[in-house]
């Protein structure tokens, strides 16, 4: 008996510390570039003191003691399968297991258009970052009107910080919006940076279930403000249509990409980057490409920013557009990062 017990706690004991790996990117089963993003977090009862990813049985990535894990691995054509191993300090690990297709110039399933150009640029060592904007607890602006944010001006909005669940650090902001066709808009500027003309907007969001019968649209914007000029690098994941739009500042217009966006499915966290580009002598800016869970797009596409006279600065901005039935949903948002060079 004794023995027996010994045994069920020790079961237990085991149970309750084992090491929970969560694999942010790529996706399973997706299409992904030739270097692809590894990004994943892990979790136990004990300090998390090593990592190492296998592509194929084979060691592609080594990380020491940390609880999250970003960077970039190379893989040539066909489908592999990935291994991500994370261990504690009692030598206990877990792992994550998943199949991925590295393409080779064909696209990827579904008919989506082809993942290609890689990663994103790897920033200068003088690039300033701006890290945890959502553990960013004053300054921010936010605005639910029609002047502001469009929509019907109708229903309720707010805003909530360090909220842990859900949350991947520990420390997500929460967002809400209800009413019948009501848009309500979060913004955070940093200060003006004059010279950068580049802006890496990476973060990750989770939608609830109600969003996939009450969101229109889920805004995604960087912005820099110089000479008055306004340059509105603005993105939306455009439920009504089931494409990414981009925003022409110069026409007050949404257009449409080729880029496909289903709804986000509810209670799992979605990584995107997007990486863009200002030209100050023209007054132009460009989104240069978007990954979106592993999934890498190159758009190369411009559009023209507008004199308003608006005082320099730059930042970031997230907006919540809901459909007619005026029903109230939740997004978080964690791990967001602005770098600019």
């Amino acid at each position: 008996m004794k023995k027996f017990l010994f045994l069920l706690l020790a079961l237990l004991a085991s149970n309750c510390f084992a090491v929970t790996v969560n694999l942010s990117a790529p996706a399973a089963n997706s299409t992904v570039g030739g270097t692809f993003t590894l990004q994943a977090s892990a979790s136990s009862g004990y300090p998390i003191v090593g990592w190492h990813a296998y592509l194929d049985s084979v060691n592609v990535y080594t990380a020491g003691k940390t609880g999250y894990i970003s960077g970039n691995v190379s893989a040539s054509a066909g489908t592999h399968q990935l291994v991500v191993r994370a261990w504690d300090s009692t030598g206990a690990y877990g792992d994550r297991t998943i199949s991925i297709n590295v393409g080779g110039g064909g696209a990827p399933t579904g008919g989506n258009p082809p993942a290609t150009g890689g990663p994103m640029p790897t920033p200068p060592s003088y690039a300033k970052v701006f890290s945890n904007i959502d553990q960013m607890t004053s300054g921010w602006g936010a605005c639910g009107s029609t002047a502001c944010a469009g929509g019907s001006g109708s229903g309720g909005y707010w805003q909530a910080f360090n909220q842990t669940s859900p949350s991947m650090d520990g420390r997500s902001m929460e967002l809400y919006r209800d009413g019948v066709w009501g848009n309500s808009l979060w913004f955070k500027k940093m200060g003006a940076i004059n010279t950068v003309t580049n802006f890496l907007w990476d973060f990750y969001v989770q939608l609830d279930s109600a969003s996939l019968t009450a969101a229109q649209a889920l805004e995604f914007d960087a912005f820099q403000f110089l000479n008055g000029y306004n340059y509105m690098i603005g993105t939306e994941c455009n439920y009504a249509a089931g494409v990414w739009d981009t925003w022409s500042e110069a026409s007050g217009h949404w257009l449409h990409t080729n880029i496909p966006c289903p709804k986000f499915a509810p209670g799992t966290w979605h990584h995107i980057q997007w990486y863009m580009t200002t030209n100050h002598n023209n007054h132009s800016y460009t989104y240069v490409k978007l990954i979106v869970d592993g999934k890498v797009y190159t758009l190369n596409q411009t559009q023209y920013a507008k004199n308003l006279g608006w005082g320099n600065n730059l930042g970031a901005q997230w907006q919540l557009d809901v459909n007619a039935s005026g029903r109230g949903y939740h997004e978080w948002v964690d791990r967001a990062t602005l770098t600019v060079w």
